[in-house]
């Protein structure tokens, strides 16, 4: 795989944490949604259940924006899906943006700067982008097991 790859890997991955952040943007225009989405989150502790229900209350506009992110990353990979190394730059920028999403509610939580955890949740998926597109050594026992076989002339009964 060429280095061109890994742009596109990170530029994929980020597209729903971009398209996400539109969204918070908006709500907390609308309805100071996400600074009040994160001192209630602070207040409650942090708990699945609160996450969940002050997310779905106070940043809905943020949760299209992620869905909509999320389809438009679908339709990318879809279409560079059968390019050269298409499957693993589709893999690399669903798990980047699947860690940075995950790594970004905890730092959304924890850190007071909203610039400091926006480069902190751009930093960890894109990372993780990066660190999933590189290829895997050619060398290794797993690699050379799971190889698929190539295709041979069958003869005819």
């Amino acid at each position: 795989m060429n280095s061109t790859r890994y742009p596109k890997a990170v530029a994929l991955a980020l597209l729903p944490m971009t398209f996400a952040v539109l969204g918070a943007w908006l709500d907390e225009r609308a309805h100071l949604g996400f600074s009040t989405w994160r001192s209630a989150c602070r207040a409650a502790g942090f708990s699945l259940d609160s996450l969940v229900i002050f997310t779905l209350d106070l940043l809905p506009t943020a949760l299209i924006g992620m869905v909509l992110g999320g389809v438009a990353l679908q339709f990318a990979s879809a279409a560079l899906w059968f390019g050269k190394g298409g499957p693993r730059l589709a893999l690399a920028a669903h798990g980047g943006c699947a860690l940075g999403m995950a790594a970004g509610i905890l730092v959304c939580t924890q850190l007071s700067s909203v610039p400091l955890m926006l480069a902190a949740e751009v930093g960890v998926t894109a990372a993780a982008a990066l660190l999933l597109c590189t290829p895997a050594a050619r060398t290794s026992r797993c690699a050379a097991s799971v190889a698929l076989p190539t295709p041979r002339a069958t003869s005819a009964y």
